[in-house]
């Protein structure tokens, strides 16, 4: 098979070398022999190309006045040029060039490759919002308005499944048994404190403080995650006292336990800021190993015998307002929340533990703490920092969901003048509002916190440095590899389907391939349209441009259509490539290649896409680069995750059109393979799905990582969960299958080598 250097990358495809106008430079040329030259350049325009040591006058024919539709650039072929040994070459050429071909056949026609291979028939490029896209931990949001119970709490669903999926809380891992040790118990004024730790998984250990009353008796329980602060849970300053809190909460009668973040104090398994996407891809990072802390917290405070299980509570300042609310976002246990100076419209968490993927994609911190309703919710804000504006736009927007519920009595707030803190006044307003759900009997309006003695740091830190030492012997990696062990097993019992068959698979997955792609589970492709930009007759069928986007996302999906002439509802298969539509263009002529013809003359019609960042969406002009920001996958859907949702809009709009019929055959080639089973398993009208898995080794992380970031896919199962969505009820064919990937249900396996050569038989 010929190849294709394709942007400095060697691909088994065409006999030719693209160099576009912004890659002007030193290209790499791994072929020899000799090559034509091709060039895209202005009409009217003329100039030298050097290649080498050789150069070439380019000189481009005037646009024709009787043409008014004829393209501003025309194809010039300029001369020979003979690649001796491989290596970087110097290509160069002037401003009005667009872009330069090497051809090694004499019969290639750019001209044709243009007219069957592309939408646009200038040297343009899509302008897809996707790529300018900028959301960030910073950007100022706005909470849409929800006019009903039942509009907001399919929404509320949507969003706790996507806080699950992003923190590795889905599929649900089993819980270890706690194995706590609490000891040392300290005597204060009012209340005592001890030591804890225990498991919230195996080998790893939660660290903190329990505050008592002196009193005996069943008590609420109040779990205190601590902000960013120096010193952590032992932070004691007029800022923000995590002792004073736990201790006057003791007095009150409370059960208080104050634990650490990862990373602080005790808490020395892992340091705070960690993290890769190879682990996000099992769901693993920083925010979910502090989520699962604080739900294995709750477990060991309903274990208390002092603690009245009914009765929980939850308050942290900062990070640990974030946690705070991510915590009552998916556990109901939590009956009264007070996230402090957090919750705002224009900053998001500055953390990575704040920060877990996918979970501010269509929304943010305002609707993920509307997740509490119509508990018990208290906002506590501060005019110095980023919740200065909480009384006039959050507490509003959230207290409209609590209106939903006819429990707006249920969320108040309050606001200080002050920098970011817990400080007294903050903590005052958080006492007397718990105090009145949990102590009603009593008054407390005009509760104060009181003179506060606290406990030397040796009462209170829970391991001697050689204790910490040995915790810390085995090293972060060994630790992450227990941690990663616990999300294999859960994938594993996800995907098991010997008890129940793929039906009860599908309950308790709930589509979860599209969650991890940012598309809503039960999306029916109402919103997607298509811009026609040209109907072009050829003998034997109809070549239709189109430009593809869903409302308000501001996407540009190219599409060509071949469609018959006859007046009968033709079959239809989507072909799919990872290098775009080029892989369809014979490369020795610039036509259609022959199988695509055969599938036509079969009385198919043929479309083919161009995804996200391929293709097409690329300009001859400048690199087009989609903008990163920090934390980039929990504002947006990844490059893997938009260019399924691509062939998707495509498979939707194809099925709607009534001049083709529904199901819709899909066929991936090359790394599309992948994108296509996701994409059958979510949009049913795919049917049978074809896919080229490239003899990837798909048990391998690094591949993923590599080819298909997408947070979270490995442990909700990616290609053996998509299987189980296309299997039984349609057709699931796979070639170049690499011998370590096992299926849970039966698909067609093509031990032959899989290509674009062997649809038109499979179809």
């Amino acid at each position: 098979m010929p190849k294709l250097l394709f942007f400095g990358i060697l691909i088994s495809i065409q006999a030719l070398v693209k160099v576009d106008n912004w890659q002007f430079g030193k290209v790499e040329f791994k072929d020899v022999g000799k090559f034509i030259v091709w060039c895209w350049v202005e009409r009217g325009a003329e100039g030298t190309l050097e290649v080498g040591d050789a150069k070439f006058n380019v000189v481009a024919p005037k646009m024709e006045k009787d043409k008014k539709n004829e393209s501003g650039y025309s194809w010039v072929k300029v001369g020979d040029y003979e690649v001796k040994k491989g290596g970087y070459i110097r290509v160069w050429g002037f401003p009005k060039i667009a872009r330069v071909l090497f051809v090694s056949s004499t019969e290639y026609s750019p001209e044709k490759a243009g007219k069957y291979g592309q939408v646009l028939r200038e040297p343009d490029y899509v302008k897809d919002k996707r790529v300018e896209e900028l959301r960030d931990t910073n950007t100022i949001f706005s909470m849409r308005n929800f006019d009903s119970l039942s509009f907001w709490e399919e929404f509320a669903d949507r969003l706790r499944r996507t806080i699950s999926v992003g923190c590795g809380l889905f599929p649900e891992r089993e819980k270890c048994p706690l194995n706590p040790h609490i000891f040392d118990r300290y005597e204060g004024d009012g209340f005592t404190v001890e030591k804890v730790y225990f498991e919230s998984e195996p080998g790893f250990y939660v660290t903190g403080n329990l505050y008592k009353p002196s009193i005996p008796g069943k008590h609420p329980g109040v779990l205190c995650p601590h902000g960013h602060w120096s010193k952590g849970r032992l932070e004691h300053s007029e800022r923000a006292s995590v002792p004073a809190r736990c201790i006057t909460l003791a007095r009150m009668g409370c059960v208080v336990f104050s634990y650490d973040m990862v990373g602080y104090n005790d808490s020395q398994q892992l340091p705070h800021n960690w993290g890769s996407n190879k682990l996000k891809l099992w769901g693993l990072h920083p925010c979910s190993v502090q989520l699962w802390n604080s739900i294995r917290a709750l477990d060991f405070l309903q274990t208390l015998p002092e603690v009245d299980p009914e009765k929980i509570a939850c308050t942290g300042a900062s990070g640990g307002g974030t946690q705070t609310f991510l915590l009552c976002a998916v556990d109901s246990r939590v009956k009264v929340s007070a996230p402090v100076n957090m919750i705002s419209c224009s900053m998001q968490g500055g953390c990575i533990c704040e920060n877990a993927p996918l979970i501010r994609i269509f929304a943010s911190n305002m609707e993920i703490g509307s997740l509490m309703a119509p508990r018990p919710m208290i906002l506590i804000s501060a005019t110095g920092d980023w919740t200065w504006a909480t009384p006039r736009v959050e507490f509003p927007a959230i207290r409209s969901v609590y209106e939903l519920y006819s429990e707006e009595k249920n969320i108040e707030t309050v606001q200080f003048q002050a920098e970011h803190n817990y400080n007294k006044d903050s903590r005052e307003a958080m006492y007397r509002f718990f105090g009145k759900y949990f102590f009603p009997e009593r008054d407390w309006s005009n509760f104060k916190e009181g003179e506060i003695s606290i406990p030397p740091e040796s009462a209170l830190r829970v391991f001697t440095e050689k204790q910490i030492d040995n915790l810390k012997k085995d090293g972060y990696d060994v630790v992450l590899g227990r941690l990663l062990e616990g999300r294999r097993l859960a994938r594993s019992k996800h995907l098991n389907i010997e008890n129940g068959g793929e039906v009860r698979f599908r309950n308790r997955d709930g589509l979860s391939l599209a969650i991890a792609m940012g598309m809503e589970p039960h999306y029916l492709g109402k919103d997607v349209s298509g811009e026609c930009l040209a109907m072009d007759r050829e003998p034997d069928y109809v070549i239709e441009r189109w430009i593809l986007s869903r409302r308000g996302v501001g996407d540009r999906v190219p599409l060509l259509l071949y469609r018959g002439y006859e007046g009968e509802r033709q079959k239809v298969v989507l072909l799919v490539h990872d290098v775009g539509k080029d892989y369809f263009i014979d490369s020795t002529s610039g036509e259609l290649r022959r199988e695509i013809k055969e599938l036509l003359l079969k009385g198919y019609a043929v479309a083919m896409v161009d995804l996200f960042l391929t293709g097409e969406h690329k300009s001859p002009w400048f690199e087009v680069k989609r903008r990163q920001t920090n934390y980039f996958d929990t504002f947006h859907s990844t490059r893997t995750a938009e260019q399924v949702k691509d062939i998707i809009t495509a498979l939707f709009w194809l099925s709607s059109r009534r001049d083709l019929q529904s199901p819709v055959a899909l066929a991936g080639c090359g790394k599309a393979g992948v994108l296509v089973l996701f994409a059958g398993a979510i949009c049913k009208v795919a049917n049978p799905v074809i896919a080229d898995l490239a003899n990837l080794d798909l048990t391998d992380d690094s591949v993923w990582e590599e080819n298909y970031y997408i947070p979270s896919i490995r442990i909700i199962g990616d290609i053996s969960n998509a299987v189980m969505w296309i299997l039984p009820e349609r057709r699931c064919v796979v070639g170049n299958v690499h011998p370590s990937i096992v299926f849970p249900l039966k698909v067609e396996i093509i031990s032959e080598v899989f290509g674009i050569e062997t649809l038109p038989s499979l179809l």
